[in-house]
C-alpha cells in the first residue's frame, strides 16, 4: 500500500522563470493589485501579536511579503522560482523593506520545525506536485497554535463568477479578455471545497476550515 504523503499530481504548467516571470510581475504590479494587497495584508493578520513570524509559500513578485513586512511582521518567503526570488528581493531594498526571500520547494521546506507563527499561500497551491506533503510541511513548520491560510481559485467557479472578478481588476479590454482566458484554463487545475477537504484529512492537520467567496477558495488549518 502507498503512504498518503506520496500521492502526487502531474504537473501541467511550467515553472516561472525568465521573462515569463518578470512579465508576470509588471502585470501584477499595478496599483489597484497593490491596493488589494495592503488591505489582504491587514485583514489577514488583524488578530496575530505584534513582531509574529509570517512564512509566504509561492510569493511570486514578492508584493504581499512586502505589505505584510510594512505591518510591522517579520517575514520570510519561499518560492521554487529563482527569477521570483531575484525580482522579489529587489523590489523589497527599493520598498526599503526588510524581506528574506528564499529559493525552495514547499514540499521539502529549507525550516526548521515550529519556525512560524503563521502561512500564507495565495493562488499557487493548484499547481503544487505534492498536495499532501506540501500541507504537511506547512504543519511542521507552524508552531503550536498557528494557522496556515491557502488562499486559491475555486473548482466550483462559474463563468459569471469569473466574468465579475476581472470586472473588479479594472483591465484593458485585451487584459481583461486574456485574464478570463487564463482564469478560465486555470478553474480546471483547482480544488473543489469538498477535494480539498479530503486532502486536509490526509495531513497531520486532519480538519480545517474551508469556505469560498467568488472565484475563491479560502482554507483555514491550525496546528493545535
Amino acid at each position: 500500500m502507498s503512504n498518503i504523503k506520496d500521492r502526487k499530481r502531474f504537473k501541467l504548467i511550467p515553472e516561472m522563470g525568465g521573462a515569463l516571470a518578470r512579465n508576470y510581475a509588471r502585470q501584477r504590479g499595478t496599483e489597484p493589485q497593490l491596493e488589494l494587497w495592503r488591505r489582504q495584508a491587514r485583514e489577514l493578520t488583524a488578530d496575530l501579536p505584534e513582531g509574529a513570524k509570517i512564512l509566504e509559500v509561492a510569493f511570486g513578485p514578492g508584493y504581499f511579503a512586502v505589505e505584510l513586512a510594512r505591518l510591522g511582521f517579520s517575514v520570510t518567503g519561499l518560492d521554487v522560482a529563482p527569477t521570483f526570488v531575484e525580482i522579489a528581493s529587489d523590489y523589497a531594498r527599493a520598498q526599503g523593506v526588510d524581506v528574506e526571500f528564499r529559493e525552495g520547494d514547499v514540499s521539502r521546506m529549507p525550516f526548521d520545525d515550529e519556525s512560524f507563527d503563521f502561512v500564507v499561500c495565495q493562488a499557487a497551491f493548484k499547481n503544487f506536485v505534492w498536495p499532501v506533503k506540501a500541507l504537511d510541511e506547512m504543519h511542521r513548520v507552524l508552531r503550536p497554535g498557528g494557522t496556515a491560510v491557502v488562499q486559491d481559485m475555486n473548482r466550483d467557479a462559474t463563468d459569471g463568477d469569473i466574468v465579475r472578478e476581472v470586472e473588479g481588476m479594472k483591465l484593458g479590454k485585451l487584459a481583461a479578455l486574456t485574464t478570463r482566458q487564463t482564469l478560465g484554463q486555470l478553474r480546471r487545475r483547482a480544488y473543489t471545497p469538498v477535494d480539498f477537504g479530503g486532502l486536509v484529512a490526509e495531513t497531520a492537520f486532519r480538519t480545517g476550515e474551508i469556505t469560498t467567496v467568488g472565484i475563491g477558495l479560502d482554507v483555514r488549518l491550525t496546528r493545535s
